[in-house]
């Protein structure tokens, strides 16, 4: 007995019902994705490499800016007359650049504050914001090489603490005095308990004002401001055998500290001002004279190995006609880039960008690569030239140089610029 005939009309119908089946798969598909991303549709990787940004000074306020490779100037759009954009930090892919800025009202309220924003410099698209609140961000730090957690998460100061910023879900968590078992925090975040380790941090200094990743993100590395000045310190977030989490370790005090990781070892390389001892316990005998006390050195730019108890010198001066800052680790490691100069009323006066090795003594070595009135540098991603700052006929004028000396070009034109940064991206 032949099998009953389907009716083409019933066919098509079948057929039919499994393409729409197979499109709703499809769409749930995306649904489930899209609800992951989060809002981020980053679906098409930003090509910025050799793009420089910087902070451009304006007549009433700041913008972030960025400069291809031919020197052409970027504006993000939003911007207007008195909005302060600063803090500018790369995503480690070099997709996004990231900074700070009080161009948006607070929801619900006629308060602005210094939030988050996310940009697609190369597109030129409007940044977006990333965070709300009244409690102001600053200084947000990725770790340095790219990676699926690198590029999502940075540390932020706010309201005196350290927090982790996710980039995707826009929400923090306070890392910094650590809280215990990493208890997360609401959107004010910080607004009353410091923690168990809040009095060791008290002694230590009143609020954060910066904190990188070192150590391979093991390690935090802080400055914490005080009433003489600021103090770094390291603080492991490891728990302990004993499931406890380690003290703070106080690396260096002094009136200004900066700090740069090294990318490869993870060390911390810092420059000191006006050296000062911590406290009066912690001061070597062979430093106590009779009723003098002595210093090592009174500015320098050492190197600290998480982890360590003690630290290393690259180079220091006794007097002020040496002072040191913008410490910049290479990609590879081995060299820092900074700004030498004398010190006078409060501040540093560069007159020359060098390279030193990053190892202890490493001033032996040291190469000016460039003379004059100039200052932070940064690094390309292939390590072969630099970013930086010089003073051109009273304007802050963006240029970038070739390790060797040779190359040297002016990025920018006629204005005031800060902060260049290359992107990390590199062909």
């Amino acid at each position: 007995m032949s099998s009953p005939i389907v009716p083409k009309v019933s066919q098509r119908l079948v057929v039919r019902t499994l393409v729409l089946m197979f499109v709703l798969a499809i769409v749930l598909g995306v649904y489930q994705w899209a609800q992951q991303q989060k809002g981020d549709f980053d679906l098409a990787p930003s090509d910025t490499a050799g793009m420089i940004a910087a902070i451009e000074y304006k007549d009433e306020g700041q913008q972030v800016v960025a400069f291809k490779p031919d020197g052409t100037k970027i504006e993000n759009s939003g911007w207007e007359a008195g909005v302060i954009d600063r803090d500018l930090v790369w995503q480690p892919d070099g997709n996004r650049l990231f900074f700070v800025s009080d161009r948006a009202k607070v929801p619900g309220s006629n308060v602005k504050a210094f939030n988050i924003v996310r940009w697609d410099a190369a597109r030129a698209s409007a940044p977006s914001q990333r965070t709300v609140g009244t409690r102001g961000r600053s200084n947000p730090n990725f770790a340095d090489q790219p990676g699926d957690e690198e590029n999502r998460t940075a540390l932020i100061a706010s309201g005196g603490f350290v927090l982790e910023f996710d980039s995707k879900d826009r929400a923090t968590r306070q890392v910094l005095p650590p809280l215990g078992n990493e208890v997360s925090v609401s959107e004010e975040e910080g607004a009353g308990s410091s923690g168990q380790f809040g009095g060791l941090y008290g002694q230590l200094g009143s609020s954060f004002r910066l904190a990188k990743w070192a150590g391979g993100k093991r390690y935090i590395a802080a400055i914490m401001r005080s009433e003489e000045g600021e103090v770094l310190v390291i603080q492991d977030t490891e728990l302990t055998d004993k499931g406890q989490i380690s003290p703070p370790r106080p690396v260096m005090a002094g009136e200004k500290i900066e700090i740069s990781i090294d990318p490869k070892s993870g060390k911390v390389v810092f420059s000191v001002t006006n050296f000062r001892w911590l406290s009066p316990d912690q001061i070597p005998p062979q430093f106590k004279q009779g009723n003098k006390i002595t210093i090592p050195f009174k500015h320098a730019i050492c190197i600290a190995t998480p982890g360590e108890p003690s630290f290393e010198v690259i180079a220091a001066s006794n007097d002020d006609t040496a002072c040191f800052g913008a410490p910049a680790v290479s990609p590879s490691g081995d060299r820092v880039a900074l700004t030498v100069g004398s010190y006078a009323d409060g501040n540093l006066s560069p007159r020359e960008m060098t390279l030193m090795p990053v190892s202890s003594g490493g001033v032996r070595a040291a190469a000016k690569l460039v003379d004059g009135e100039v200052f932070e540098p940064s690094w390309h991603p292939n390590g072969q030239s630099l970013a930086f700052i010089r003073r051109k006929d009273s304007n802050r004028t963006v240029f970038a140089i070739n390790v060797d000396g040779s190359g040297e070009r002016q990025v920018s034109g006629d204005g005031e610029f800060a902060f260049p940064r290359f992107s990390p991206q590199s062909k």
